[in-house]
This record gives C-alpha cells, structure tokens and sequence, in this order.
C-alpha cells in the first residue's frame, strides 16, 4: 500500500472514531506512523485532505456498487444488482457511510468540481435512471428524486439494521427491494 493511501485509510478510520473536528494532521500522522511532513507533501491543508477523501471513497463506492453490472442486463436485473450490492456495502462497512455523511456537510474545496467528479464516478446510476425516464418506464421526475425513493432504501434500510434497529430476512429484503423499484415505475393508464 502506498503513502497516500494509507493515510486515506486512516483517515477514514479516524474520522469514523472522532468526527471532523477531531481529526487533526498530527493525530493522522501518528496513527497512520509518518511524519506530518509527509502528509503535507500529498495534501495543502486538512480541507485539501478531505476534499480527496471523500472522492477516493466516492471512486471506491462506485467500483462496489457497480460490480457484477452490465449494459446487456435487462432493467430490472441492473437495479437488483445495484440494489443489493449498496446494502451490502453499507451493512459489511456501516462506518463509512457515517464518514461520507460527514465528508458531505465538509464544505470542499470547489463545490462544482466536486459535484462533477461525484456525477462522473456514479455515471452509469445516473444514466440509468434518465434511460427510465426517456423509455417512459419510469417516473419523469427529478432523477434525484427517483434515487432516493428506491435506490436509497437500500442504503438507508442497511443502516437501520447494522444499528439494530430492525431484524429482516431474505424474503422481505426482496419484498423491500422489489417495492422500491414499483415505486419508480410509471405505470400505464391503459393498464
């Protein structure tokens, strides 16, 4: 692992344990067992470091959601797959969602370059929905509306049972899966 991945990683670690405002260069460089000097060679500033940060674990999210993707897979099996690959990336790693929370209210270092970047690494989830739209399947409704009325649940449903707030099984996490993709679906007056 290179330098500037570990102090990623501990990045991440640190800030899953103290939040924003108890992670200073000093205790990263501490725990991660180099000197500050070298953390200042990859990074300006602490805002620098979270900045990169956020779209390292942006990157790394992506290449987790969209294993097993395919543009040949019908509709439904893409989401499926989308689906259940975000639920179990956050019930196999809940800390990181709480660090990209953070990172998300850490206002970076250029808004528009950020955003750019986020739209560019989830691409394919974007488009995704736009193909939905513009085939008619879906609602015509801001793509990121229809995101977090089905796409989301899966995050925000694995949350909920890594903090043990709920117990499900296989089967209604299918139930769960399945209604949230009706929920997008436009459906046809005709019907």
């Amino acid at each position: 692992m290179d330098k500037k991945e570990k102090i990623f990683l501990v990045a991440e670690k640190l800030l899953a344990e103290h939040g924003v405002y108890g992670l200073s260069m000093k205790l990263l460089a501490d725990t991660a067992g180099i000197a500050a000097g070298t953390i200042y060679r990859y990074f300006e500033n602490k805002e620098a470091l979270l900045h990169e940060l956020h779209q390292h674990i942006c990157k790394q999210s992506s290449l987790i959601i969209f294993k097993g993707w395919s543009d040949v897979q019908e509709p439904k099996l893409k989401y499926d797959r989308l689906w259940s690959n975000a639920f179990h990336a956050v019930l196999n790693n809940p800390k990181r969602v709480a660090v990209i929370e953070m990172l998300n209210f850490v206002v970076p270092p250029c808004q528009a370059e950020s955003a750019a970047i986020e739209e560019n690494t989830f691409f394919p989830l974007i488009d995704f929905y736009q193909q939905g739209i513009n085939e008619g399947r879906f609602h015509d409704w801001h793509i990121c509306a229809l995101i977090t009325l089905s796409f989301d649940t899966s995050i925000n449903l694995a949350k909920k049972i890594s903090r043990r707030h709920i117990e499900i099984d296989e089967m209604l996490l299918n139930q769960v899966r399945d209604a949230s993709w009706l929920s997008i679906q436009k459906v046809n007056s005709a019907n």
